[in-house]
């Protein structure tokens, strides 16, 4: 049977969780509000121009501002949670392995109800794993990284290079994805018991 895992998250992991949330809130609105005054890219030769952002999303009271100042907190609450994380061994039990990916398709199924019963897992579930590794350790360095080169110092420009084809194309793409992995989240939360998730994450 998969583990029934009832216990409550550690307090690091609890308290990065919030701050992350707050912070990763108030940069999506305040980014919106940026984006929507310039809703263009460069790409090569070519002008791109993508939809605006519903202004009931955007924060537009000192947007760069704000989003500076919770970047910043972002960073840093990132920092610190890698650190601990690193220290305790909490990555081994979060980190994607090659035993999972036997199960993921299982996995996918028990959720669409297409299977009576998840696979076996020990803290984390496959899925759970595969999107927590990705968003870690590739969406939010690289979401970082590409904000970091939008900074208005001409010391951090060169990390503008690293991104073919426009940093702020990539910046926005990567918040998409963010955002889209915010949206499974929060759906998983509400699908496999709001209450009991959340009492494991206060």
């Amino acid at each position: 049977m998969a583990a029934q895992n009832a216990q409550p998250h550690s307090e690091t992991t609890r308290i990065t969780h919030w701050v992350v949330a707050v912070s990763s809130a108030l940069l999506f609105a305040t980014g919106a509000a940026i984006y929507d005054r310039r809703p263009r890219f460069r790409v090569g030769l070519h002008t791109l121009t993508l939809p605006r952002v519903p202004s009931w999303l955007t924060m537009t009271f000192e947007p760069k501002l704000v989003h500076y100042v919770f970047a910043a907190v972002f960073v840093l609450c990132g920092i610190a949670y890698l650190a601990w994380g690193l220290r305790s061994g909490h990555f081994k039990d979060l980190m994607m392995t090659r035993a999972d990916a036997a199960k993921l398709l299982p996995m996918q199924l028990y959720y669409l109800r297409l299977r009576k019963a998840p696979p076996n897992y020990g803290l984390y579930n496959p899925l759970q794993k595969l999107a927590y590794s990705v968003v870690l350790f590739a969406i939010a360095p690289l979401l970082v990284l590409s904000g970091a080169a939008l900074l208005e110092f001409p010391i951090v420009h060169p990390i503008a290079a690293l991104f073919i084809g426009g940093v702020k194309l990539w910046h926005v793409a990567l918040t998409a994805l963010l955002c889209l992995f915010v949206i499974g989240h929060v759906g998983m939360v509400l699908t496999t018991g709001l209450g009991k998730n959340m009492r494991k994450m206060i």
